[in-house]
């Protein structure tokens, strides 16, 4: 019960010193960088460089470390790769995330538009966003919380965690306000659930990375 304890601070204490070196990155330093560079070099630093070194590095360690008072541990965090039915709900998802993307898409334009300004770039970025991210959200996180937590509590703790690290980048770009006045945060809740049950239910970090990838590639490349 005390490893289990400890273990959850640790994880608490990794996300609040994530949060606050993210927070820094993104207030202050990318307002400089943006004076001298691009958007899209920046986006790069940012979700390769950066996300690697301060967020999949320090989480793989932090599971590595602890992960026999996880959820899932180091040597079931990958799953049954050979049953197919492990990827079965994640196909139905992504039918639902593409089929979310398009219609509205095709009702306003006529025909599917994408964007013209899509670059490798922007891919590369949406799958690092996806690969890193639910590292340190569901691999880390939400693993180590459900070793004791209930699973409704473990689940949106999380989702108020995956959702609150968007907020240094929507007050940089000033659309805080109006992203919350709407219910536009509901949404990052709603996926955050959605990548969560994934791996609870499939067993399987990887289901959630590719779901995480999927939307944010459908974000940059749907106009």
């Amino acid at each position: 019960m005390k490893q289990n304890q400890r273990v959850r601070i640790i994880a608490a204490s990794y996300y609040l010193i994530l949060y606050i070196l993210w927070a820094v990155l993104e207030c202050i330093i990318v307002p400089e960088l943006e004076l001298h560079m691009s958007t899209a070099a920046i986006d790069i630093i940012k979700e390769t460089v950066c996300k690697i070194l301060f967020w999949s590095i320090p989480a793989v360690f932090l599971f590595i470390r602890y992960n026999d008072s996880m959820f899932l541990k180091k040597s079931e965090i990958f799953g049954d790769t050979k049953k197919p039915v492990t990827y079965l709900p994640m196909c139905v998802l992504i039918l639902f995330f593409t089929a979310w993307h398009l219609i509205p898409n095709y009702l306003h334009n006529g025909t599917i538009v994408f964007d013209p300004s899509l670059h490798a770039a922007d891919i590369l970025t949406a799958v690092f966003a996806g690969i890193t991210e639910e590292m340190v959200f569901r691999g880390l996180l939400l693993n180590t919380a459900l070793k004791e937590q209930k699973p409704p509590i473990a689940l949106l703790g999380n989702a108020v965690m995956f959702l609150s690290i968007h907020f240094p980048i929507w007050l940089r770009e000033s659309v805080f306000v109006t992203y919350m006045t709407s219910f536009t945060f509901v949404v990052l809740m709603v996926l955050s659930l959605i990548f969560s049950l994934s791996f609870i239910k499939s067993r399987n970090i990887i289901v959630p990375i590719i779901l995480h990838a999927y939307w944010d590639l459908l974000c940059v490349a749907i106009k």
